[in-house]
């Protein structure tokens, strides 16, 4: 960042950084002279502008500068201020916001109520006439001179409080103080008010007291009757003042220049209103109003697609509070934004950054979010290198049991997308509308060669290049996510369309189950991976499964087994995990049996020393004491390990003439003490 400045502004950072103590308090003190004196020369710009590089170099104790800049802001100034009075008093505020930023407890509870009051009192009540301007020269007529009154956006006269929004040749000094404090009103609600006001004092003193125009009168006199604390009045002007600009918005303007400018302000103005309800939730049913009506105003507009984002953050925080349904908005945002808008790299910037700040709240509350996966990955299809590092952080949040499977389809053909996106802005052809249906469609996979072949000439492009470069990354943070959940268990106990895949894939399967390592450092993964092996390696479910593929997995499973229990102290998860495993094999290889028996054997005889905990002690020996007793009765331990699919999957609800065998044979199991259903679910570590 330090190469973006000229080599005289390094110069400048560089001595702001290695100002000793002593150097520091004489440029404090200058400063305060130049301040304090009546007339304001220059050379206070320039001090005042070196002060904002000081502070920037995060010295701790400013205590006594926000004072002094506080006492400099407290005198009303003179009824014509020279340009550098007014350019010493507007430097100030943006100083305070660098204390602001840096040292924020620099400021005590009084410098807070009196700034809080001046906030107001710029925010609401700047005059409404044009500044006095220098142009003319001296023999310019007096008449020509005089100021009129600012206008709106759209020529008319200002028939309202000032705003950033109102016009004029040139500014008055407190016109340009309401800039100021619009610009640094959203900062210092979020610092100082987030919270509800506990000061009981009055702030008596009206602005319509001190300054006698009628529009002043009028403006405080709309307000409500009762007095409120500084803090709290603040609030109430903020609302008034954001209220206003969506209000000036909605206004055609002259320029265009000043459309940019209403889009900047709103942005801002929704911001400001969700700091002022975050402050003081009773301000919600009075901004709701406000907001959701520019939302039905703008929904259709991409031009004003920034303004989209902040109203997003205002529903997301505050709609449960106003009990509004908020499924329109989430459609725009994740629905039409992305798709729409993809090649436009701010707007993505901050698409990602509300999800980096936002993630768990949008993952709990909106569940739309996670279905949206596809179009947010078009931001990335279209910039990967600039944004691939936010996605690392944000494609976790759409991970889920509903969305793995396409998200991982999604990532492997994202250099696929890159290249449609590209083409779809380049032209648009019978060719592009055959590929947009076939991505709409999900038809990838019959029609794959007719997709490949009309992406050929894409293939490389840079764009498609660094697309593709990216997809490693991305799987590798995927599949992490992956063994943190529990996706693998519920995808093959929820969708289990396919057990043979456990045979197609036994080879694997067993390599990545007969490694020690993988106990300690992937125990979620590894657990599941050993649950899928106990439960899908037998002839019920592929009738390939031999008894050597049904060998080769006890052996592997056993021999870890007997290492980390007589190396180390496992989890006992993995362990009943691996004993459950173990004695469903051995039910459907007899000649296993003894083996397994031996270990439960030494478990009911107490020999675990390697578990410390009483509690995981008794959990481990009752799994034993249940196998052990299975497996006394291989056939019933069969049954019951590996029940038929009459079992698992039952209709004999719907039927009263086929209900009464199965009601009979679950009789007769409780009355041997083996009913299948209840050990099957003791026995696993999930539930059915």
């Amino acid at each position: 960042m330090v190469a973006m400045y000229s080599v005289g502004t390094e110069s400048l950072i560089k001595q702001a950084r290695d100002i000793g103590e002593v150097e520091l308090q004489k440029f404090y003190s200058r400063i305060t002279k130049q301040l304090t004196a009546r007339e304001h020369s220059h050379d206070v710009i320039d001090s005042l502008q070196r002060l904002h590089l000081i502070l920037a170099g995060c010295k701790e104790d400013l205590s006594a500068l926000s004072s002094l800049l506080l006492r400099s802001l407290e005198g009303r100034a003179a009824e014509s201020p020279s340009p550098t009075q007014t350019l010493g008093l507007t430097h100030c505020l943006p100083i305070v916001n660098t204390v602001i930023t840096y040292s924020p407890d620099s400021l005590t509870e009084d410098h807070v109520i009196f700034l809080s009051k001046k906030l107001v009192e710029w925010l609401r009540y700047a005059s409404l006439q044009q500044g006095m301007s220098s142009s003319g020269g001296f023999f310019a007529s007096p008449r020509i001179r005089q100021p009129g009154t600012v206008a709106e956006l759209d020529g008319c006269v200002c028939g309202d409080f000032f705003t950033v929004l109102c016009v004029s040749p040139s500014f008055s000094e407190d016109q340009w103080m309401n800039l100021y404090s619009f610009s640094l009103l959203r900062h210092w609600l979020i610092t100082y008010h987030n919270g509800t006001d506990g000061n009981t004092s009055t702030d008596t003193e009206d602005r319509s007291e001190v300054d006698g125009s009628v529009v002043s009168m009028v403006s405080a006199t709309s307000s409500s009757s009762r007095v409120l604390p500084p803090k709290e009045r603040l609030r109430e002007k903020s609302l008034e003042y954001c209220q206003r600009l969506v209000e000036q918005s909605d206004r055609k303007a002259l320029k265009r220049a000043d459309t940019e400018l209403q889009k900047a302000c709103l942005v801002e103005a929704v911001c400001i209103l969700d700091s002022v309800c975050l402050g003081d939730p009773g301000f919600v049913y009075r901004a709701f109003p406000c907001v959701k009506a520019l939302f039905g105003r703008l929904s259709s507009d991409l031009s004003y697609s920034r303004v989209l984002l902040p109203i997003a953050q205002f529903y997301l925080n505050h709609g449960e509070t106003a009990a509004v349904d908020s499924e329109c908005v989430w459609r725009c945002v994740w629905g039409v934004l992305p798709a729409e808008c993809f090649n436009q790299p701010f707007l993505a910037h901050e698409m990602l950054t509300f999800i980096r700040a936002n993630q768990l709240l949008l993952k709990t509350s909106v569940p739309l979010y996670s279905r949206y996966f596809p179009n947010l990955l078009k931001f990335l299809a279209w910039d990967s290198p600039s944004l691939v590092s936010d996605y690392l952080d944000v494609l976790p949040s759409l991970v889920t049991t509903g969305t793995a499977l396409e998200l991982l389809h999604s990532l492997l053909d994202l250099p696929c997308l890159t290249a449609a996106l590209t083409l779809q802005l380049r032209y648009v052809s019978d060719c592009l509308i055959i590929m947009i249906q076939i991505f709409s469609l999900g038809d990838t996979i019959d029609r794959l060669s007719v997709l490949h072949d009309l992406l050929m000439e894409a293939a490389d492009w840079p764009r498609v290049v660094q697309s593709a470069q990216s997809v490693p990354v991305l799987l590798h943070v995927y599949f992490n996510t992956i063994t943190t959940v529990t996706h693998t268990h519920a995808h093959f106990c929820s969708h289990n369309h396919h057990p043979s895949l456990v045979v197609d894939q036994s080879r694997e399967l067993l390599e990545f189950a007969g490694i020690t390592a993988n106990v300690h450092s992937k125990e979620e993964l590894y657990t599941h991976v050993v649950w899928v092996l106990g439960e899908y390696l037998s002839v019920s479910s592929d009738p390939r499964c031999s008894v050597d593929l049904v060998t080769s997995c006890f052996e592997a499973l056993e021999a870890v087994l007997f290492e980390v229990t007589s190396s180390g102290c496992p989890s006992p998860r993995v362990v009943t995990s691996l004993l459950s495993t173990l004695a469903k094999l051995a039910s459907r290889s007899h000649d296993l049996i003894p083996r397994v028996s031996l270990f439960l054997s030494k478990l009911r005889s107490g020999a675990i020393s390697w578990c410390h905990s009483e509690e995981d002690v008794v959990a481990i020996v009752t799994r034993g004491e249940e196998l052990w007793s299975l497996l006394k009765l291989p056939s019933v331990a069969l049954s019951v390990l590996t029940p038929p699919l009459v079992v698992t999957t039952p209709s004999w609800h719907g039927d009263t003439n086929t209900a009464l065998p199965p009601r009979l044979r679950t009789r007769q199991q409780k009355r041997n003490g083996f009913a299948g259903g209840g050990h099957r679910q003791m026995l696993s570590p999930y539930p059915s």
